[in-house]
């Protein structure tokens, strides 16, 4: 497979939260740990908040030298925050950027720690390993990227002083009736386990924006126009996993379809085939738990049968197979 650049900068993040390399370089203790976190207008690459000093941390990260769409995004993000800290991590600075941000903080006013992070160039070569790996194998594989001195502070650049000891919270934009409070909080668990299960399919890290409004939430599940949906209980009061096909995929949707005997057979016969999206319903139960549960046991099914259609379907990239013999 392939990563563009946002994939690998993800896979980097998604490295210096789970293997603790922000921690360890910088001196944090993190909790509340979260990648991609929606604010608005943007994404937050890790949002996590310092335990000891109970504020927010705001992590951005490039694998290029910095850029105007970075700075802007870290301009913006000076401006959104009434206090916390903000790392920027890089390759290397443009010193006129280095110099512009230094000089937003200072003329905000506001209590924000500005750290300059330069990342190590060696870090390139175990995400090449990676990018030579099957998709389903890369999570349990992300301790290469803990190389020796993987980041390095630039001190001096930096602007390191005390943040209000206070946690911040994102202001609430609209009243979230209760029904919404429910939601949020059975999708939150939903996700939870999940990431907990199911560690190894990455688009389950990434945050999901709107969970009270939610009935389905959608993963991608490899390519364009091919992606996987899971309710709790949608309109219909059906809870189900689905992965669906559009049109310019019908030839993978019709390839899985051929072996739709072997596929019956791992589900107990409890797959819908049609107009290009693969099913599995069930009935709701009165525990969230034990719905919960049962959905992930399919999810995971899925991905195990049907991963390496959604990845590597094309004749190029069909050698990838051999490393996921478990699919259909």
């Amino acid at each position: 497979m392939s990563f563009n650049g946002s994939e690998k900068e993800f896979l980097v993040t998604l490295s210096l939260g789970k293997e603790r390399i922000l921690e360890k370089e910088l001196g944090f203790e993190l909790e509340n740990v979260q990648y991609e976190k929606h604010y608005p207008g943007m994404k937050i690459d890790l949002y996590a908040c310092e335990s000891n000093l109970g504020v927010e941390i705001f992590v951005e990260n490039l694998l290029l030298k910095s850029n105007k769409i970075h700075q802007k995004k870290i301009l913006k993000i000076i401006e959104m925050i009434g206090s916390g800290v903000i790392v920027y991590i890089a390759l290397t600075f443009h010193d006129k950027h280095i110099r512009e941000l230094q000089d937003a903080v200072m003329k905000s006013g506001k209590p924000i720690a500005l750290y300059f992070v330069e990342l190590n160039p060696n870090i390139f070569a175990p995400l090449q390993r990676l990018n030579q790996m099957h998709k389903l194998n890369v999570y349990e594989n992300l301790y290469l990227l803990k190389i020796e001195n993987p980041i390095r502070l630039l001190r001096k650049a930096s602007i390191i002083q005390s943040c209000v000891p206070k946690r911040l919270e994102q202001p609430q934009r609209e009243k979230i009736t209760e029904l919404e409070t429910i939601r949020k909080k059975e999708n939150e668990f939903l996700l939870k386990v999940l990431r907990s299960r199911i560690k190894y399919f990455l688009p389950f890290h990434r945050e999901k924006a709107h969970l009270q409004k939610l009935r389905i939430i959608s993963f991608g599940a490899g390519r364009s126009d091919c992606n996987y949906y899971v309710s709790l209980s949608d309109r219909r009061n059906v809870a189900f996993v689905e992965l669906r096909f559009g049109d310019k995929n019908r030839k993978i949707y019709d390839s899985i379809k051929e072996k739709e005997r072997s596929i019956q057979e791992r589900f107990d016969g409890a797959v819908r085939f049609k107009d290009n999206c693969i099913s599995v319903s069930i009935k709701p139960s009165e525990n969230i738990e034990e719905t919960v549960n049962k959905l992930v046991d399919i999810f995971e099914k899925m991905i195990i049968a049907f991963s390496n259609y959604t990845y590597y379907f094309y004749q190029d990239k069909m050698e990838m197979w051999q490393y996921h013999k478990q699919g259909i």
